[in-house]
C-alpha cells in the first residue's frame, strides 16, 4: 500500500496535537473574541520580547515596582541590619538566598517550592527557634519567593485588564509582533 507522504504542515499538526501545544490565533482574533476568549479561559497571551509589565499603567505598574523592591532589594538592607543585630556574619548568607536564589526558583512553573519554603520555615521555626540558620534563611526564601510570586500576578492581571480595556492596545501590540496569543486544543 502506498500511502501519500504528510506535508511537513500536517506532521507538525500531528506533533502538535500528541504534545497538545496550544494553537497560535495571534493572527487572526478579534478584539472581541480576544476578550470573550479570556473571561472564558479559552484563550492566554504572552508578550514576545519583554515582560507582560510593559503593558501595565497606573496602579498596576506601582504594585509590581514595590513588590521587586521587597524581593530584590530588601533583603540586601534588611538582612545586614539582622546580622549586626545577632552579631552573625553568617546571617549575611541570606542576601545570596533571597536576592538570586529563591528568585530563579520562583520561576519554575507549575513546582511546589512555594509550599516547601512555607513548611520548611514552619518547621524550622518551632524545632529550632528563630535564631537558627536555617529558620532565618528559609524565611528569607520564603520572603522573597512570596514577593516574586505576587508581582508575576500583578503584572499578568495588570496586562490583561490593559489588553481588555484599550483595543488600540491590543491591535498595536498585535502588528508590532509584540503579542503572542493562543488557545488550547480542548477548547478547539
Amino acid at each position: 500500500m502506498n500511502a501519500s507522504p504528510k506535508s511537513i504542515h500536517e506532521v507538525m499538526e500531528e506533533y502538535d496535537r500528541l504534545h497538545n501545544i496550544p494553537i497560535d490565533i495571534t493572527d487572526t482574533i478579534t478584539h472581541a473574541e480576544f476578550v470573550s476568549g479570556l473571561r472564558d479561559k479559552k484563550v492566554g497571551f504572552a508578550t514576545r520580547g519583554g515582560e507582560p509589565v510593559r503593558l501595565a499603567t497606573g496602579r498596576g505598574r506601582v504594585l509590581f515596582s514595590i513588590c521587586v523592591l521587597l524581593y530584590l532589594y530588601a533583603p540586601v538592607f534588611v538582612v545586614p541590619l539582622w546580622a549586626y543585630y545577632e552579631r552573625n556574619w553568617r546571617l549575611l548568607f541570606g542576601i545570596v538566598v533571597a536576592s538570586l536564589i529563591a528568585p530563579q526558583l520562583a520561576q519554575r512553573k507549575g513546582s511546589f517550592i512555594g509550599a516547601l519554603f512555607l513548611l520548611a520555615s514552619v518547621i524550622f521555626l518551632f524545632t529550632k527557634g528563630i535564631h537558627s540558620y536555617f529558620t532565618f534563611y528559609s524565611l528569607c526564601a520564603l520572603w522573597s519567593y512570596f514577593f516574586f510570586q505576587l508581582a508575576e500576578a500583578i503584572q499578568i492581571v495588570s496586562a490583561e485588564r490593559r489588553l481588555i480595556s484599550d483595543p488600540e492596545c491590543f491591535h498595536r501590540e498585535i502588528a508590532a509582533n509584540g503579542l503572542y496569543v493562543w488557545r488550547d486544543r480542548e477548547s478547539a
